[in-house]
This record gives C-alpha cells, sequence and structure tokens, in this order.
C-alpha cells in the first residue's frame, strides 16, 4: 500500500513540475474525443443497442448464419457480434459482446471467444486516416494491409470457433439460438428504447472520454525519459492510438518504418483502448485478462505480418 501510495504521489509530482505540457496533451486527448470519436461512435452505438433492444439483431444474425455458417462456429447473436465489431469498430465489439452477455443472448464462454478477435480498430477511420498515409509513405496497394488489420483477426476468430467446437464449448449454440433474453427483461415501447439507449451511451461516450484524456495527459511520463523524440512518438502511440499515430507519422523515421510502427500499434490498440474496453467489460463480468491474451497473440502475428510484407 505504501508504494503505491508513493506512485501516486510521485505521479502528482510530475504532473505538477510541467502543468504546460500536460495541460496541452490533455486538450489534445479531450479533443481527439470530441472531434472524432463523438460524432463517428455515437450513431453506432445508438443502433445497436435499439436492435439488441428490440430484437433485431438476432434478425441480422440469421441472415449472417445463412452466409458465414461454413466459417464461423458461433450462434446467430455471436455472428451479429462480430459483424458490428468488424463493421462499426472499436470499442464497439467488446461493448455488443458484454450488452448481449447481459441480456442472456450469449453464455459466457462464446462471449470470450467472440472478445478475442472482435474489437479492433474501425473500418471508417482506417478509410479515413490510415491509407492516406500509406499512399504518402509510397504504399499503394493497401489490399495487404487491410488483411492484415482484419484479416487476420477474421482468421483467427474462425480458428477459435472451431477449437471451440471440437472441444464442446461452444457445442450446444452452435448454429442455434437456444439461448434467449431474460423472461424479467420487459418489452420496451420505440420511445422508451431511444431513451435508454440514449442515456446508456451517452454516459458510455462521457467515461470513454475520461479514459482518452487521461491516458493522453500521462504522456508527459515520456517527456522525462531519456529517449529520442522518434523512440517518445513511437512509445506514445501504445498510450493513444489516434494521437499517437500522427506521431509517429511525424517522425523522421524511413517510411517503411513508419508504417510499421503504425500499424503494429492499430492492432494493439494502446492503453487508452485497453481502459476503455475495460470499462465495457466490468458490469458483464468478461476477463480483461484474456482479452489482453488474444490482442498480444493477435498483434504479434500482426507483427509479423507486416515485417514481412513490407
Amino acid at each position: 500500500m505504501l508504494l503505491k501510495t508513493l506512485l501516486y504521489l510521485l505521479l502528482i509530482i510530475i504532473i505538477l513540475s510541467n502543468p504546460d505540457a500536460t495541460f496541452r496533451y490533455a486538450y489534445e486527448g479531450l479533443y481527439q474525443w470530441a472531434a472524432k470519436m463523438v460524432p463517428t461512435l455515437f450513431p453506432f452505438m445508438m443502433i445497436s443497442s435499439i436492435m439488441v433492444y428490440s430484437g433485431a439483431d438476432l434478425e441480422l444474425g440469421h441472415m449472417l448464419t445463412r452466409i458465414l455458417k461454413k466459417i464461423y462456429r458461433y450462434s446467430s447473436y455471436g455472428l451479429y457480434a462480430i459483424f458490428m465489431g468488424f463493421f462499426c469498430g472499436f470499442p464497439m465489439g467488446a461493448k455488443v459482446v458484454s450488452d448481449l452477455l447481459e441480456k442472456n443472448k450469449l453464455n459466457k464462454s462464446e462471449a470470450n471467444t467472440l472478445l478475442a478477435f472482435c474489437n479492433n480498430i474501425g473500418p471508417a477511420y482506417f478509410m479515413g486516416i490510415i491509407i492516406p498515409i500509406l499512399h504518402e509513405c509510397g504504399y499503394h496497394n493497401t489490399i495487404l494491409f487491410v488483411f492484415g488489420m482484419y484479416g487476420i483477426p477474421a482468421v483467427y476468430g474462425a480458428a477459435l470457433g472451431y477449437l471451440h467446437a471440437s472441444r464442446n464449448t461452444l457445442a450446444k449454440i452452435q448454429y442455434s439460438d437456444n439461448i434467449s433474453p431474460s423472461p424479467e427483461t420487459p418489452t420496451l415501447s420505440l420511445a422508451s428504447t431511444l431513451k435508454k439507449s440514449c442515456i446508456d451511451n451517452t454516459q458510455a461516450l462521457i467515461v470513454l472520454g475520461g479514459y482518452i484524456t487521461f491516458t493522453n495527459a500521462f504522456r508527459i511520463l515520456l517527456d522525462f525519459m531519456p529517449l529520442s523524440a522518434n523512440h517518445k512518438n513511437i512509445l506514445s502511440s501504445f498510450l493513444e492510438i489516434i494521437g499517437g499515430v500522427q506521431a509517429i507519422y511525424t517522425t523522421t523515421l524511413l517510411p517503411s518504418q513508419k508504417v510499421f510502427w503504425i500499424m503494429t500499434a492499430l492492432c494493439f490498440g494502446g492503453v487508452s483502448c485497453i481502459m476503455q474496453t475495460s470499462s465495457f467489460l466490468e458490469k458483464s463480468g468478461l476477463s480483461i485478462g484474456h482479452y489482453l491474451k488474444h490482442k498480444f497473440i493477435i498483434t504479434v502475428i500482426s507483427a509479423a505480418y507486416y515485417l514481412l510484407i513490407i
């Protein structure tokens, strides 16, 4: 306990030693949240919540089952979570899995398996920010990078599904929907659904904004490290990814090195992303340790892949 107290005091001293820089970093995090995350993520969060409350998630899952049942050995609700995680982007994967587990639409085994691979950087951010950076760095054929970002987790998830099915951990839910919402959950009207979705998702976004601002503020720690500016910028991307990508891009590294570190950091997601994911998992009882283990495995595989193609 004494060690923790001394550590907290040290952090306070570091912040007070350079308040202007801490303010600047925190402000950058707050701006990224307000200008990029809220308008991009909030509509997806609302739509997903409405679908879960209305039962439309199961209908979409049935549609996906007809297409993907030979590849992904998950329930219809599981396929819905995969769809939202990949196409809406982080942290929607964690949120959707958590919401479905809370409503008894997934069991804990399947939820943990889904969480291992469907919580990734969103394609809207990748296409709008990362692909132009790849072009600027001289990589005009971006298909290989798209595969590294989304194909590797997708293949990993398919393999996990077969592995769990072979161990009979998902056998009872495979291609079926025998897990239904808790009977205690009342059917809400459209007005009540919209109100509840808006309140829940606004609270979630505020929490995410706090994590982003807090994590960015502690980029001040890097200023006290005897490292070059390039190394500090690389490390900052593993703290908070949105600002970190821009920091790597402004370094004096070779274009190939910039691309490698940007893509690797994107796969990891950063400490801020882990904290945001943890906020969704806490209420549903899912393990952040389980998530981190698989996130680390996918990051290592992806880094090796990017090293090979670059």
